[in-house]
Formats: structure tokens, C-alpha cells, sequence
């Protein structure tokens, strides 16, 4: 895992005659994703750069470079696959069996002539390859999006590109955010692809798969072959995360996608630590049955609590990342990262990808009576966030699931929020659909925005600054073609698992509602928190997007308890940390 970047030094000799050393600065924003070793490399008219966190040999290093100097790359993440690939793939000078990094496989495949099977690596990762003698830049990020990779292009051509905005920055490359994206941050609480053009330059954070000069925008679920079985393919996938030199470990929620992976690594013979998150003050029993699991299982538990000092993080998380973090169980998963490090594990398994597979989420089941009748029925519960009142209003909205998506009321939005832009729709207006047409759908939405702009975000910026490397056996290639190749009422409320694991976990496990991996942010907003100081500041006050009045309204609303707002009074606190953090780069 790492944090990469590159630039085109023709392009750069805009901006500087010392390109090595404008490189290194912004790869100096990048450490904080690898403090392991890293440089910078001049190939061609490139410059790569790379900060690495080691999880193979730690004497290796990146930029790896090949053959004299012609062929360079860098990599972030992870190839799950190779230990095959390199018996494959290694040079006859180099005499070793183990692989020094990852890195090292994209380049062979380039050197050999072979860029094409890049599409073709396993695991998550985003990586780029040069050869300098033509010039040619090969990029290739894995088919989810669960490793960060940003392309700038001018007039079609890629002149930058690394893993996060803040390294963009350091090239002179500002990306601002448009005013849908920030009406959709309030709304559903991201901000959706970063995809905008300022005098014929572009920055694209939402490519995938393999291109030269240019990422494709491919979306399918990737194809491994012939279909395996469900169970099967998630075993493999599992034994691919854990094939590793490092300790890993396991973020067991309690919930049922984590469970089968803590019964799938007993299967396989590992007892691991496993780490479990506890907010304070709130309600549930999935630590109780987080115990039960890691007994049952022969894991050790960690216990790990938060209270609300863990927003604390809130602030570095947004320096880092650069973009505004809308989800706020990021603070709960990087809780969990920082307990494992200080353990020794560079390994975290999680569950991240299983409802999006396996059409598992409470509002998938709501697609039954969210049929978008119309009308003014749905203008009641105007305040409320709950399931109840989503699920109300989504009966009776145009585009039911954009409701059910919703994570603040919209009586919260057309008060604290100034009129502007919009959200963009995330999907269609349906009326008289069948309930397989809505899951369909409904998957569609949920793995290309839920998922990789709310989920893979949050466990890679939670997890990289904690200096771990998070690893979700469901999003691998192989299982998610065994999920997409079941009919949708085979994969429906999870049945695959249920199949599978019902007996060799305890029946608590299965017997539980859906929860999430949330914080009571309601309970912790009617105390004495900083951030409500921060919301009543003049600086924020002023802001464009907010209306002054509203936002004390909105606070006074829920610090009485007459509307439960703690997740927009969130939202507003990561925005403005965003901005002032902005602000503060580009003074």
C-alpha cells in the first residue's frame, strides 16, 4: 500500500525548472500513506514518484525501475495474485523466489510486451507504468475503485496523476468542488465523482481499469471465466487477503458479512486477532455478538471503544484526503486501525462489499412499497431521517431510491442550506416496475455510488493513516462474478451466505437486523461538543451555501430534541473543516 503520483515534465516545465524537486514536495504529501521507504524517478518525459508502506520485503523500494532505466512504474495496493504471477513473470537474473513488491509484476507484464493482462491482476490497486524510451504511460486501477488514483488530463492527454487531491495541489493542480457536489454531500453525504473542467483540463477520480495515456471508464463487475460457487470463490479470495508475510487481522463488527469471514478463516486454519468498535452511547448487541463469533471461531477479541473524542481525527483525515469525509463511521474504522497498529498488524480484513454483491441492505427490502406514486402525501416527516420516514417518503417521490439513499431530512436542507445547485438525480424515475427491475437497479446505484464514493473512501483513508492495509475478500473479481451470476433471488437478503455459514456461526448472527457501522451522532450533538463552537463562528456563519438563521435554528432544533439532526450538523462540521483546510493551502 502507497501513495503514488506522476506528471508529464514537459507539461511541468510551466510551472518549474526543478521538476525533481516540485515532484518530491507533493510526494511529501503523500507519507502519510507510506512511511516505509519511497523516491522519486525521472523516466522519459515522466517524473514517478512513490511514499510506501511496506507489507512484503521492507528493504524494497518504489519507483521500480527495469532494463537500464527504460521501463518504471509505481503501485499502490495490492496484487492478491502474485505469487503465481511471479514464478511467471521473473527475471532470470533476479534469483529469488520471494517478489521484493508487488510493483515489480505491472512493470514485467509492460517490459514483455504483455499490457493487456494487466486487466487481468487480482486484488486492489492503481498503478501506473512507463516505458521511456516511447514515451508511453500504461494506467490500470483495479475494477471497484478500491484504491484512489486522480487523472488530470489537458485537451485529452494525462499531464498528472496520484492518489490524492492534496498531491495534485503541490503541482499547482486546484480541484474545486461544483455546486451539484456539494448539494449532493449535504444530501446523501458524498460528493460523488470528482470530474470537472477548468480551460481544457480535467480531474477524474472515477476511472477504472487499463488504459494507455488514459484510464478507461469501464464499470461491468469484472469476468474471472466460468462461474464458481459462491462459497468457493469467497474462500479463495479470503486465502489470497492472507497470503501475506505481515499479521492480519480482522475488523469483526458483529454483523453478518464480517462473522463469514471470521467462520471462512477458521475454515482455513487461521486464528486471528480480531477487533471489534463500540461507540459510546450506543444501542445494539453486536459486541455481544461479536464475542460469540470470536469464541466460536477460536479468534481473540479486541475491544475497541470510542466516545465522541474520536471526531478529534476528523480534521488530519480531511487534510490528508482532501476532500470533505461525509460518512462519519470513517472515525470508527480509523479507531479500529490505529488499536491494530499499535498491535503490529498491517493486515485488516473487512466486509465491505457484501450488500452491494448480495442485496443485503434494509432499503433493498423497502423497494417493495417505494413505487414513486406522487403526490403531497410525501411531504410529511419533512424532519426525520429515520427508516420510517425515508421509507414514507420514498412511496410517494418521482425517484424513490434517491430518497432511501438520503442521510439528512429535507426540512434540515431547505433550512441550513442557501438555495442553489442541485443534486444530480443518481437515478430514474420508476412507477409500476417490478421488484426485480428496482433491486437491479437499486445494485447498480449502490455499487457505483454508494460504494465507491462512500465506502472504499472511508476504509482507505481511515485505514492508510493508521499506516494499515485494508483487504475485502468480497470485492474480489472472482466473487463478485459469483454474485453477479445468481438470480436475484438467490443472492437476495444475503441467501449465499446464509447457505453457506448458518452452520458454523452462531444463530445470533443471523437472527439480527441490519445496523451499519454508525455512531450515535445525536447523542453526541446535545453535548458540550467543540465542532457546535465551530458551526456558531462568524467564519462559518458567512459562508455562501449556508443560511446564518437556518443553521441556529437547526442546532436549537436538535439540542431540544424536537428533530434528530446529528448526521447534518456532521456534515456541516466536515464541510467547513474542509474549506478552512483549503483555505489554509491556498493562502
Amino acid at each position: 500500500m502507497c501513495g503514488i503520483l506522476g506528471v508529464r515534465q514537459s507539461w511541468l516545465g510551466r510551472v518549474t525548472d526543478d521538476p525533481i524537486a516540485l515532484v518530491e514536495r507533493a510526494r511529501s504529501r503523500l507519507r502519510w500513506r507510506g512511511q516505509d521507504g519511497g523516491g522519486v524517478v525521472s523516466c522519459g518525459d515522466f517524473v514517478l514518484g512513490c511514499a510506501r508502506l511496506a507489507i512484503t520485503d521492507r528493504r524494497s523500494t518504489q519507483p521500480v525501475v527495469l532494463r537500464g532505466g527504460r521501463y518504471t512504474a509505481v503501485m499502490n495496493g495490492a496484487i492478491t495474485n502474485a505469487r503465481a504471477l511471479w514464478q511467471d513473470l521473473r527475471p532470470r537474473m533476479l534469483r529469488r523466489d520471494r517478489l521484493p513488491n508487488d510493483a515489480w509484476l505491472p512493470l514485467l507484464l509492460v517490459a514483455r510486451g504483455e499490457p493487456e493482462r494487466l486487466a487481468s491482476l487480482m486484488g486492489h490497486h492503481a498503478l501506473a507504468v512507463v516505458d521511456a524510451q516511447t514515451n508511453r504511460l500504461w494506467l490500470s486501477r483495479d475494477a471497484m475503485g478500491e484504491k484512489p488514483l486522480f487523472v488530470v488530463r489537458e485537451h485529452g492527454e494525462v499531464v498528472a496523476f496520484a492518489s490524492t487531491l492534496p498531491a495534485l495541489r503541490e503541482l499547482g493542480i486546484v480541484a474545486s468542488l461544483p455546486g451539484a457536489s456539494v448539494a449532493r454531500f449535504f444530501c446523501y453525504g458524498n460528493t460523488g465523482s470528482i470530474a470537472h473542467t477548468v480551460a481544457g483540463r480535467s480531474i477524474d477520480g472515477d476511472g477504472t481499469n487499463v488504459s494507455q495515456q488514459a484510464i478507461a471508464a469501464g464499470r461491468t463487475v469484472p469476468s474471472m471465466g466460468a462461474s464458481v460457487p459462491f462459497a468457493s470463490a469467497l474462500s479463495a479470495a479470503t486465502a489470497r487477503c492472507v497470503d501475506a508475510e505481515p499479521a492480519v487481522a480482522l475488523s469483526l463488527s458483529g454483523g453478518v458479512d464480517s462473522s463469514c469471514l471470521a467462520a471462512v478463516l477458521k475454515q482455513q486454519g487461521h486464528a486471528v486477532a480480531a477487533y471489534q468498535f463500540a461507540a459510546i452511547g450506543s444501542e445494539g448487541d453486536e459486541r455481544s455478538i461479536a464475542r460469540e463469533v470470536a469464541a466460536h471461531c477460536g479468534h481473540h477479541l479486541r475491544l475497541v471503544d470510542g466516545g465522541p473524542e474520536v471526531l478529534a481525527a476528523l480534521p488530519e483525515l480531511t487534510r490528508h484526503w482532501g476532500l470533505p469525509l461525509g460518512d462519519p463511521s470513517v472515525l470508527a474504522v480509523h479507531a479500529v486501525a490505529r488499536a491494530a497498529a499499535a498491535d503490529g498488524v498491517r493486515i485488516l480484513l473487512s466486509g465491505e462489499g457484501a450488500d452491494e454483491a448480495l442485496l443485503g441492505y434494509q432499503r433493498h427490502r423497502a423497494l417493495r412499497f417505494a413505487v414513486g406514486l406522487g403526490g403531497p402525501m410525501g411531504r410529511l416527516w419533512q424532519w426525520s431521517s429515520s427508516y420510517r420516514a425515508r421509507l414514507w417518503r420514498a412511496m410517494w417521490a418521482s425517484r424513490p431510491y434517491d430518497v432511501l439513499l438520503e442521510v439528512t431530512p429535507p426540512g434540515f436542507r431547505r433550512a441550513v442550506l442557501a438555495r442553489g445547485d442541485e443534486p444530480l438525480p443518481l437515478g430514474l424515475q420508476w412507477s409500476r416496475t417490478s421488484f426485480e427491475r428496482r433491486l437491479a437497479f437499486a445494485g447498480a446505484i449502490d455499487r457505483e455510488v454508494y460504494l465507491r464514493h462512500d465506502l472504499l473512501p472511508k476504509l482507505d483513508v481511515a485505514t492508510m493513516a493508521a499506516q494499515i492495509e485494508g483487504r475485502c475478500p468480497f470485492l474480489d473479481g472472482e466473487v463478485q462474478s459469483s454474485a453477479a451470476a445468481l438470480p436475484w433471488q438467490q443472492r437476495y437478503r444475503k441467501q449465499p451466505l446464509r447457505a453457506a455459514y448458518a452452520a458454523s456461526l452462531p444463530r445470533s448472527v443471523f437472527a439480527q437486523r441490519k445496523r451499519g457501522f454508525s455512531l450515535p451522532l445525536d447523542r453526541w450533538f446535545r453535548t458540550d461538543l467543540p465542532f457546535l463552537d465551530l458551526l456558531r463562528e462568524p467564519r462559518t456563519r458567512q459562508r455562501q451555501h449556508l443560511k446564518a438563521r437556518g443553521l441556529d435554528a437547526a442546532i436549537d432544533r436538535h439540542r431540544s430534541g424536537k428533530a434528530d439532526l446529528g448526521h447534518g450538523l456532521y456534515l456541516l462540521v466536515a464541510f467547513e473543516l474542509w474549506l478552512r483546510e483549503q483555505e489554509a493551502t491556498c493562502a
